[in-house]
């Protein structure tokens, strides 16, 4: 908890410095959490062209909202929220049609069998956690891929702490299921 801590105030130095114009506080910011949003965006597009782009979009839309950050909460859920947001406007304009529940997109993934192709742990668990719903493995990513506290979910999400435990749990339950289906006979 006190790294948590010591991370986040030097998350808000580095806000402090931004907003004074300081160009190497700048290049930190970006160097300390692009490539934690870029995986996180990734992992929820599977588009390396798309989650760069997306990345980029964040990055800008930080800088220019970084006036309005509270400093109360976590500099970092506060950015995986612009992440967020910008990841589910991209879900909406790119695939209409596809199944809408509780404002999240669900579009399709690879079979169970194409998982279970994949060459590593690392990989098959990825693939397994993207098989899920959003709801699910939105959180799921959140906790366990970017390590997220519970608050810090809530932050990022606007979900209550009951919500993010209910979808941690039942998450895990069918993350569980999944891999079970991918393992050799």
């Amino acid at each position: 908890m006190e790294e948590r801590l010591r991370i986040n105030a030097e998350d808000i130095a580095l806000v402090e410095r931004v907003l004074a114009d300081d160009r190497s506080a700048q290049r930190e910011l970006v160097r300390r959490y692009q490539g934690p949003i870029f995986a996180y965006i990734y992992r929820w597009l599977r588009n390396r062209a798309d989650a760069e782009d997306l990345t980029q979009d964040v990055f800008l839309k930080m800088f220019k909202a970084l006036g309005t950050y509270s400093r109360k909460s976590s500099f970092r859920a506060w950015l995986y929220r612009i992440a967020r947001n910008r990841v589910i406007d991209h879900l909406r304009r790119k695939k209409p049609a596809a199944i809408d529940i509780d404002g999240m997109v669900i579009a399709g993934e690879d079979s169970p069998v194409e998982a279970y192709d994949r060459s590593t742990t690392a990989e098959t668990l990825d693939e397994a956690i993207g098989e899920l719903q959003p709801i699910y493995s939105e959180v799921l990513l959140l906790r366990h891929k970017n390590e997220l506290t519970y608050e810090e979910i809530v932050d990022a999400t606007g979900l209550a702490l009951g919500t993010v435990k209910a979808r941690l749990h039942r998450g895990r339950a069918l993350l569980r299921k999944k891999l079970d289906e991918v393992k050799p006979l």
